[in-house]
């Protein structure tokens, strides 16, 4: 199987990621980057309960936790990453994108 990234923007308040990412990938093919609102999918200990379970790796953009009052010690899951990082997951490990 191919290996897919979700891009996530949105907060857990506002939009369970997991459901649409069964649908498209299993988990070890998998990849979450966390964008925006996103990031409190891995500060928030049952939304990162929830992603742990289907993604094989979670990206955190740190501007957008650190815009948000957060750092690395923060996270219940995933790992701070800067822009090169989400690029290079987008566009050399993965073979589709699916934005949520």
């Amino acid at each position: 199987m191919s290996r897919t990234a979700f891009i996530i923007l949105k907060s857990p308040q506002e939009l369970d990621p997991t459901h649409a990412m069964r649908r498209f990938a299993d988990k070890l093919d998998a990849s979450a980057i966390l964008l925006e609102d996103g990031v409190y999918q891995a500060v928030l200990s049952e939304a990162a309960d929830r992603l742990g379970k289907i993604a094989a790796e979670v990206l955190v953009n740190q501007e957008d936790l650190e815009g948000r009052g957060f750092d690395a010690s923060d996270l219940k899951l995933g790992k701070v990453v800067g822009y090169p990082a989400i690029v290079d997951c987008i566009m050399e490990r993965t073979d589709k994108t699916i934005t949520v």
